[in-house]
């Protein structure tokens, strides 16, 4: 009975045993399936790399797994690359977006025509390879990792971040107590960087350039300073922001936010060299006749402004997976539409294009339209600017502009007057002939008024007063001194007036009377003999005692008062 038991109990133990052995069997095979199930695409071999690195579920060993298969690496050094990778990763602010992985066990890249998958475009010698049944880091990527390792992080992270007391790894707000100390430090040493280089250009770069005979280059190093410091500054935060070992989160967005400074910075200093550029074509347009293309320089400058900014902007829009021709073609949707709502705006745009390629006026020229009268100030894309006569601004559209007719007053080479001179009905005939050729006389004694075109005749019977027509040309541009020579010749012709003994009429009605006895009626003009009629014409000619305005005087308590003296 005993024997049957002890049997019996042989027999359970051996079945245990064997049931043991099977299961230990089972057992010690499942890391391995399910190495190669974690492993079995590039997603999963992503997240398995990621998910067991994490303080949550961290499992250093799956993590090792994701390296290539090499026979010189031991389990530590694996363990070792994989660290290092996923800081670098988490360093470069470098997210990954599970959806974007392919969970493709048999995934070929389109390019290259192999299976493997690039991970970041920013790292294309990190990427996954297939072997065998899994994806692994390629071999290549295993051996650049210390590489970007070390052009990723300065010894400040092996040497010192390492060697803190544990009281500065303690967190607080996500952040660790040595990161606080360490951005404040960075942000510290970057504005001193600045201001040095500030320093420099303005100790430095512009007395050098205040050597030379030039303006431009003075222009050059203003207009540039400030730009090119905040370049070095911002490069300065780019290339160390890694050192902070930030959380990837934070560096992702840092990442940006640096990446569109920089690019900000370089249109910064771009847009500023285009005041360089334009200050150039100043001293170009100042050497030419034309005043048109000296207003085109500031159309220049605009234009180039507006268009770096824009190019700037899609840049960094497109730098920071925006999709600018994505972008386009939506706004393309209602470019119709506005179109049609900016069709005006488009009209001025075309218009300041036709003015500045037929310079139908010039910057400073009195024009004459159907709306608008004045001196032309600015020519803009829009409209063009008047000062009228009267000194108030007008903004005349350029399309209106470019479809009117355009009396362009500046253009004229010399200034007409063309005046009536009405005289009494009481002047005698040849008191009219030597008034006329008295006209004729100042006329030719001076050189501004044009000496082959001008009319002086008496020219008619009016209601009121023999008229007689005076018609001239002063060799003059400008308005003012059309005005002051105009003054002067006026004032000459009343002198002449005078000496001849006739009067000017005014609008009037006469009553006349029969004389009564020996009576006779008023006689307005005076007698004067032939002898002193020829002198008065010769006395206005060339070279005349009385042409010369110095001659006008007035007495004042006896003193003779010349106005025209020393003009």
């Amino acid at each position: 009975m005993l024997t049957i038991t002890t049997l019996r109990i042989s027999k359970l133990i051996v079945i245990l045993f064997l049931m043991c052995h099977s299961g230990f069997a089972q057992q010690g095979n499942a890391p391995a399936d399910t190495t190669t199930q974690l492993l079995s695409n590039p997603r999963k071999t992503i997240h398995t790399f990621l998910y067991y690195q994490q303080d949550a579920s961290e499992d250093l060993s799956l993590a090792a797994e994701t390296m290539s298969r090499a026979e010189s690496l031991s389990q530590d050094q694996k363990i070792d690359l994989a660290q290092k990778l996923k800081r670098i990763l988490d360093s470069r602010g470098l997210l990954v977006e599970y959806e974007s992985v392919p969970n493709n066990p048999n995934y070929t890249d389109s390019l290259s025509g192999q299976q493997q998958y690039t991970l970041f475009n920013a790292l294309p010698n990190v990427y996954l390879a297939k072997q065998g049944n899994q994806w692994l880091f390629s071999q290549s990527t295993v051996e650049a990792i210390p590489d970007i390792y070390s052009n990723t992080f300065s010894i400040f992270v092996d040497v010192v971040v390492d060697e803190l007391p544990e009281s500065l790894h303690e967190s607080w707000l996500g952040f660790q107590i040595w990161q606080y100390i360490a951005i404040f430090l960075w942000l510290l040493i970057g504005l001193v960087l600045r201001k040095v280089f500030e320093f420099f250009f303005e100790n430095y770069a512009r007395k050098l350039v205040g050597r030379t005979q030039t303006q431009w280059d003075d222009l050059l190093v203003q207009e540039s300073e400030k730009p090119i410091s905040f370049i070095f500054m911002i490069g300065f935060f780019w290339a160390t922001y890694t050192n902070l070992l930030l959380p990837v989160t934070t560096n992702y967005y840092l990442s940006t936010l640096l990446d569109i400074a920089f690019l900000g910075s370089i249109i910064w200093l771009i847009y500023n060299l285009i005041n360089v550029l334009t200050r150039y074509l100043d001293d170009v347009t100042a050497k030419t006749e034309s005043k048109l293309d000296d207003q085109l320089v500031p159309l220049v400058r605009k234009t180039l402004k507006v268009f770096v900014v824009v190019i700037g902007i899609m840049f960094i829009l497109q730098n920071n997976g925006i999709k600018v021709t994505s972008l386009l073609a939506g706004l393309g949707l209602g470019g119709l539409a506005i179109a049609l709502a900016a069709k005006d705006t488009l009209a001025n745009f075309f218009g300041s294009i036709t003015i500045f390629t037929d310079q139908p006026f010039q910057v400073g020229d009195l024009i004459k339209t159907s709306n608008a009268e004045g001196v032309v100030e600015e020519v803009g894309f829009r409209s063009t600017r008047l000062r009228t006569l009267y000194d108030s601004g007008v903004s005349v559209p350029n399309s209106i502009l470019a479809n009117t007719e355009i009396d362009n007053l500046g253009l004229r080479r010399r200034r007409r007057l063309n005046i009536t001179l009405n005289l009494t009905y009481d002047t005698e005939p040849r008191q009219m002939e030597a008034f006329v050729e008295g006209i004729k006389s100042i006329i030719n004694s001076n050189d501004q008024i044009n000496q082959t075109n001008y009319e002086v005749h008496f020219n008619g019977y009016g209601a009121h007063s023999l008229d007689v027509l005076v018609y001239l040309f002063f060799e003059v541009t400008g308005w003012s001194k059309q005005l002051q020579l105009q003054h002067d010749f006026l004032l000459q012709v009343m002198r002449l007036a005078k000496e001849v003994g006739v009067e000017f009429a005014y609008p009037t009605q006469t009553l006349h009377l029969d004389s009564v006895h020996n009576d006779e009626p008023r006689k307005a003009s005076e007698d004067r003999t032939d002898d002193e009629l020829i002198s008065a014409v010769y006395a206005f000619g060339p070279d005349g005692e009385l042409i010369s305005p110095d001659n006008i005087t007035l007495k004042k308590d006896g003193e003779e008062i010349n106005f025209n003296a020393g003009k």
